[in-house]
């Protein structure tokens, strides 16, 4: 018995001493298996102090992360309570240990407190902490300014791009129709613009129907009058027109801009300078006014015809989208229309006031040849525009603006055809202009001139709109990487960004494919290079509702200051569709 626990204790220590060491092994290998991430930098830093809001967090651990993470951010006043802020989701870059969280609005002065909860590789818990910083100032507001291009208004549809300044970006609606110079031809600036391109035609016409067909008009006190008053009204009229276009430019009231002291916003741009162009012209049209004898006399034609001539071309610059394409046929058309409508307005007013001599009935004659081919110049040339401005969307605003003064010339060229077959008929046999034959004239030619009238002011109403062939014209001339999509079918979301991938400004194009309509909360996130100095960028929000295209330009100002693998991550509020690493290099 005694020989049996002799022989059986040696057994039992070796058990009890391999029982200690699994014991002593497992206690040493636990903590090394549960040993927790930790974080090694961030941006902003631990315990430091940043001049304003930043607009994204980076934390950089030590170890491999998962893709299930947490990053919450507490913010107030030092030594209050501090109030949860919104921040995006956080976004595990390329280099696979370095968290990236969007801030989308800006936080006040004060305190913020960062929690983080990272998980490993096997997406269990790897650990927890928090750090803090202080922001020193609060966020700066400023007024975004508004650009005119596009796109297509638009008054302006604005995506906030949010960096260290607040800048706008040109978009479009859901109905992809571009609304970037809508406040162009609408209130007191569409009004001036209409009087004054009727302003201009007449004065045109007149003197074309006085050179060419009625140069014993200039001997009536009556014709003489007439020419003055349709001056003044053109120079008034585009005077205001002027001061109306450098207020839309330059954001300012309109009575701050009607002393031309105030017109140096319109040497900006296309449409400022041809209103600056305008005012000129007519002014320098008193030569021929004030001795109307100038528009017949071969010496001294050419200086009398041109200035008003050259007032009304600059109808067709109406629009800093346009080209040479465009720019030409505005143009001829709207030479052609104040030959046609601005000689029917003497005509009227005039010629036919009552009866006369045998020079009446020439006049009348001289007019009718005129302004039939004329007519016809306007029909063409206005279809042209059409066709390069519309043929794409016919259904779209400008459009349907379009399909209105079609309406009205339509009418306008049945009355013109029947006025034009009267005179054919009665006119050619009469040798003066007598009463009745006056009065009848009068009558069927005023029916014209009133549709005539409202033709001008529908084509100053056209300008409220972006027609769709500038708005794939426009896009054409970014300067675009290849688009990246972003798809995500649990939210029926389907993105594309393109954008120039160089350091420095960037074009943006933004198009929905879907969802078609009910699109809200609309971001881009640019996040920059692990260990970049450049900080994040977003661009939210933006407005488009269901599908439809957003542009953002150069010269508003998105930067990439930093070459590197950026991040691109699209949003519908606070659900992320889907991100993309994109290698930005080179000099933008």
């Amino acid at each position: 018995m005694n020989a049996t626990r002799l022989t059986a204790r040696p057994a039992l220590r070796w058990l009890l001493a391999l029982l200690a060491g699994g014991l002593i092994a497992a206690s040493w290998s636990s903590p090394a298996n549960a040993v927790d991430n930790t974080l090694v930098a961030s941006t902003p830093a631990g315990e430091s102090t940043v001049e304003t809001s930043p607009t994204v967090l980076t934390l950089q651990f030590a170890n491999q992360l998962g893709t299930n993470n947490t990053v919450t951010m507490s913010c107030g006043p030092q030594g209050e309570d501090a109030s949860p802020v919104t921040l995006g989701s956080p976004v595990l870059l390329a280099d696979q240990v370095t968290l990236s969280v969007s801030v989308p609005n800006a936080v006040n002065k004060g305190v913020c407190n960062v929690v983080w909860q990272v998980t490993d590789t096997s997406l269990q818990p790897a650990g927890s902490g928090s750090f803090s910083f202080a922001v020193a100032n609060d966020p700066v507001v400023t007024t975004p300014p508004t650009t005119t291009t596009t796109v297509p208004g638009t008054a302006d549809t604005g995506v906030t791009t949010t960096t260290a300044a607040t800048t706008t970006v040109a978009a479009d609606s859901g109905d992809s129709t571009t609304t970037d110079d809508s406040d162009q031809a609408t209130g007191p600036l569409g009004l001036f613009r209409w009087f004054s391109d009727l302003g201009v035609a007449v004065l045109l016409g007149s003197l074309i129907i006085i050179a060419v067909a009625w140069p014993e008009g200039v001997e009536y006190i009556l014709t003489v009058r007439f020419l003055r008053w349709a001056w003044v009204w053109a120079l008034a009229w585009t005077y205001f027109f002027a001061g109306a276009t450098a207020a839309d430019l330059s954001g300012e009231s309109l009575g701050s801009t009607l002393i031309p002291t105030g017109w140096g916003d319109l040497l900006d741009t296309t449409p400022g300078k041809a209103a600056l162009l305008r005012v000129v012209f007519v002014a320098a049209a008193v030569y021929v006014v004030i001795r109307p004898e100038r528009s017949i006399d071969p010496a001294t034609q050419l200086p009398a015809l041109v200035p008003p001539a050259l007032a009304v071309v600059t109808i067709a610059f109406g629009r800093e989208e346009y080209g040479l394409i465009e720019w030409a046929a505005g143009s001829v058309h709207a030479l052609s229309m104040a030959a046609w409508v601005g000689g029917l307005v003497l005509v009227w007013r005039v010629v036919l006031a009552g009866p006369g001599e045998e020079d009446l009935v020439h006049a009348v004659r001289g007019f009718s040849r005129l302004s039939t081919p004329a007519m016809w110049i306007a029909v063409l040339s206005g279809a042209a525009l059409w066709f390069r401005l519309d043929r794409d969307d016919p259904g779209s605003n400008h459009g349907l603006v379009v399909l209105g003064k079609v309406v009205a010339v339509a009418a306008m060229l049945f009355v013109a055809l029947a006025a034009r077959q009267f005179i054919a008929q009665r006119v050619t046999r009469a040798s003066s202009m007598t009463a009745p034959l006056a009065v009848r004239l009068r009558h069927a030619l005023f029916i014209e001139m009133v549709i005539g009238v409202v033709v001008l002011g529908l084509s100053a109403w056209l300008l409220a709109f972006t027609p769709p062939g500038l708005e794939a014209s426009g896009e054409s001339s970014l300067d675009l990487e290849a688009p990246h999509e972003f798809v995500n079918e649990s939210l029926d979301a389907d993105v594309d960004v393109a954008f120039s991938e160089v350091v420095g400004p960037n074009d943006v194009r933004i198009e929905v494919d879907s969802p078609a309509t009910g699109l809200s909360g609309l971001a881009v996130d640019f996040i920059p290079p692990p260990g970049a100095a450049a900080t994040g960028m977003s661009i939210e929000p933006i407005p488009l509702t269901g599908a439809g295209v957003a542009v953002l330009e150069k010269e508003d100002g998105f930067t990439l200051n930093a070459a590197g693998t950026w991040t691109v991550i699209v949003r519908i509020g606070p659900n992320e569709v889907d991100r993309t690493d994109v290698l930005v290099g080179g000099d933008g």
